[in-house]
């Protein structure tokens, strides 16, 4: 068992100032205000859940579909920057490619590598709209069909946590309806879905929008597709990209103000080239120049992003978003989003996934179910791996 104080603890519904949090194995088991009832260990400015990517196609100069190797990279670039838990996600692909990654995917979700935890698979189609396409393949499209999707189910394993589809596709409702039976969180983007077809996807078990703005029908006075209706209707969660190249930021502080922290949740989308410097990096069958913070197809087309969700955080506050809320909308909102219940939240019986920041919200402390897994090392020393277990941490007089 061990005790972490911090000079702030965000739950994220509360703050306690100072806090501590007691780990017992995986779990958390108490936590509190004022001083801890115990020796303990100071591991930052502020002590908040690990952050909750719903949404990661790679990084760190991997593709997550390339299989094992991949995923333990991606896993372990991670936890240094304050991720704990993420949901592989595919992207539109030939089937048998499709089939391929969800399996690999699947096995890393019933074996995780080190570093943070992937919690289950986020489909990104195959069944979408060729008219909202983004950068995903029009040719590897299927229109919606049921036993296609439950081909998906076996290969996953029952490890599928949610589906961006496009409902207005014939066919469409029906799969929405067969994954929201399922208990998986059905998700609309790459979609040309007028308003009311919006309406009848969340009554057909639809509760989220994938990377709001972005490859959908866009809002007009007279008709306010699919950013009307994620922007109306309460019952819809709104993924948003907050790197300042897919949504300007005032749109993501409208996004806030409209839906508030509790239904927006913050993503990555990110593919190979996030953490990793300019070049060109695989992504769903093509090459990808980033240069300069933006991913992008040779027709200048967005592929992906190059973003953390740390960054993601940090420009949130930039936007104008208080800072505890956007730490919410990184770990809480996007867990409860795809039900995960034991992930995002410092409280007894989560998981011990949390990240402790400076007070610049920059991660310096990582811990992944009880054990840390990243310790920003002094300058001129070396930070412990993934899967390493750091005893103590000194407690600079700035904290």
């Amino acid at each position: 068992m061990r005790i972490l104080e911090a000079a702030q603890v965000w739950t994220p519904l509360a703050a306690l100032c100072p806090g501590w949090v007691r780990v017992r194995g995986e779990r958390i088991v108490a936590l509190g205000e004022g001083p801890p009832p115990g020796p303990a260990e100071r591991v930052g400015t502020i002590l908040c859940p690990g952050f909750v990517d719903i949404h990661l196609h790679g990084g760190f100069g991997h593709d997550l579909p390339e299989g094992a190797a991949a995923l333990a990279a991606v896993a372990a670039g991670l936890v240094r920057h304050g991720c704990t838990t993420y949901l592989p996600t595919t992207v539109t692909a030939p089937w048998p490619e499709t089939l391929r990654a969800v399996r690999d995917f699947a096995a890393a979700v019933d074996s995780p590598p080190p570093g943070a935890r992937p919690a289950g698979i986020h489909l990104e189609g195959p069944f979408l709209n060729p008219r909202r396409p983004g950068m995903q393949s029009v040719g590897a499209m299927l229109v919606p069909d049921l036993a296609a999707a439950q081909s998906l189910d076996a290969a996953a394993g029952g490890s599928v946590r949610t589906v961006t589809l496009a409902p207005e596709l014939p066919g469409g409702l029906e799969l929405a309806r067969f994954w929201a039976r399922r208990g998986v969180a059905v998700s609309m983007a790459h979609s040309d879905a007028t308003y009311d077809e919006a309406v009848a996807a969340v009554a057909a078990g639809v509760s989220r929008v994938t990377h709001c703005f972005n490859a959908m029908s866009p809002l007009h006075h007279r008709a306010p597709g699919l950013v009307g209706a994620a922007l109306d209707l309460e019952g819809l969660r709104a993924e948003a990209i907050a790197d300042g190249v897919h949504l300007h930021p005032a749109m993501l502080r409208l996004l806030w103000r409209v839906k508030g922290w509790a239904a927006v949740c913050l993503v990555s989308d990110a593919m190979a080239g996030a953490g990793a410097p300019d070049g060109h990096y695989p992504f769903g069958g093509t090459l990808v120049e980033v240069r300069d913070g933006r991913a992008r197809l040779p027709d200048g087309t967005l592929a992906g992003s190059v973003l953390t969700l740390d960054r993601a955080v940090r420009m949130a506050v930039e936007a104008g978003i208080p800072p505890r809320e956007a730490v919410g909308m990184a770990s809480l909102t996007p867990a409860e989003a795809v039900g995960l219940r034991d992930a995002g939240r410092i409280a007894p019986g989560a998981r011990a996934d949390l990240v402790a920041l400076d007070p610049g919200l920059r991660p310096v402390w990582t811990m992944v179910g009880g054990r840390v897994c990243w310790d920003e090392p002094p300058a001129g020393q070396t930070a412990p791996g993934p899967g390493s277990t750091v005893t103590s941490r000194p407690s600079p007089a700035a904290w």
